[in-house]
């Protein structure tokens, strides 16, 4: 089975075989979030939904096979997808509960800082704080 650390992170949606490439980001930046212990998000266009995902080997490459709920403008969306990872790229496919259904392709992005984890520095083992006397 795939490691699922090889997969955690941020995927960037840059292609989909359904969708104009210029309409992904509609509101926001279209993006997959992995996160650990199996849950994520999926953003496009004005679909904002949660992820709860497996990692699994398919066709002997580490992937993911998730469920999908959430809202497209207001409307309640549910469905299913996989994704196999091939270099830096997830590449896999969307079916929303009777409806459309999709191929899509998602870049790795580099981590970034959390805003609430910007200035903070580790603490050394074993360091000891100056006292005044």
């Amino acid at each position: 089975m795939g490691s699922a650390k090889t997969l955690l992170g941020n995927w960037r949606i840059i292609e989909t075989e359904l969708w104009d490439c210029e309409d992904l980001d509609l509101h926001t930046q279209a993006m997959l979030s992995l996160k650990p212990k199996g849950v994520g998000r999926l953003v496009f266009i004005a679909i904002e939904a949660q992820l709860d995902y497996r990692v699994v080997m398919r066709d002997g490459l580490p992937g993911i096979e998730f469920s999908f709920h959430g809202f497209d403008e207001g409307d309640e969306v549910i469905g299913r997808g996989w994704a196999i990872l091939k270099g830096e790229q997830l590449q896999g496919r969307l079916f929303f509960h009777q409806g459309d259904d999709s191929s899509f392709v998602a870049q790795r992005q580099p981590n970034r800082k959390s805003p609430a984890n910007i200035g903070l520095q580790p603490t050394a083992a074993g360091a000891r704080k100056s006292r005044r006397r």
